[in-house]
């Protein structure tokens, strides 16, 4: 690491294996100001610290689109029966979005986040792709008719099931994680848990209680997303939003 100039004049800089030898005239700095390795292989580039933003609003804004429009639409809001609207914003704001979120996060070394949007970005792709007539899903369940047996809505059921099983799993690692978090997770589960028993028991019931489940978890994922992407450097110090920190308790 040491660089030396025929020049009396000019400085020698010298690294950690010459401090050791005792010959350590100036210390070449090895990490820029804010932390980060200094990269001297492009002596021409200015070294410079970088600054990763943080993918967490993105993708809870997303969650939260993606499970507001399937809420209202599973409320009937406005009269609308046909929810097929939402499957492009599914799929493309929603699932597309959070799976990137999620390897982001992995990059940046949070497992936590990685694994909770990844999981539902893939949940939006997913379920995106049950109305998708390439993967003929619907198909494989019609009669010669073209109506839908009731093996079906069981199918979906137990899809649902499946999901409110692994957001139970995402509650129990986000018991020392936000209050907003944890709101989100929990309403999440519920909504899938009284949409399953709505396709499976035909309760009209589980159908209303998903959609306001879904509308509360939308509400929560929103109000998570915006404790950290409302700050002061792009708005007013008096609009924020705490999420809760609950990481402060006990074991």
């Amino acid at each position: 690491m040491s660089a030396a100039s025929d020049n009396s004049n000019t400085p020698v800089y010298s690294g950690a294996h010459d401090i050791e030898k005792g010959r350590a005239e100036r210390i070449e700095r090895v990490v820029t100001p804010g932390g980060h390795p200094a990269d001297f292989s492009q002596p021409a580039i200015p070294q410079q610290h970088r600054k990763y933003g943080n993918p967490v609003p993105l993708g809870l804004t997303s969650f939260g689109c993606g499970f507001f429009l399937a809420s209202a639409f599973n409320l009937y809001a406005q009269g609308v029966h046909t929810p097929n609207v939402v499957v492009p914003v599914l799929i493309l704001f929603g699932g597309i979005t959070q799976s990137l979120c999620g390897w982001w996060e992995m990059f940046l070394g949070n497992t936590f986040s990685a694994t909770i949007f990844g999981s539902y970005g893939a949940f939006n792709l997913t379920y995106g792709a049950l109305y998708l007539p390439a993967f003929g899903v619907i198909t494989a369940y019609q009669n010669p008719d073209g109506s839908l047996r009731p093996e079906f809505n069981q199918a979906i059921g137990l899809y649902l099931m499946a999901w409110m099983m692994v957001t139970v799993l995402f509650i129990i690692g986000s018991l020392r994680s936000s209050a907003g978090v944890l709101t989100t997770l929990v309403f999440t589960a519920l909504a899938f848990l009284a949409l399953g028993i709505y396709n499976m028991a035909g309760l009209d019931g589980g159908r209303i209680a998903g959609g306001v489940f879904g509308m509360v978890a939308t509400a929560s994922a929103w109000w998570t997303a915006m404790a950290g992407y409302w700050t002061p450097d792009t708005t007013f110090r008096w609009i924020k939003v705490n999420p809760i920190d609950l990481s402060r308790g006990g074991d």
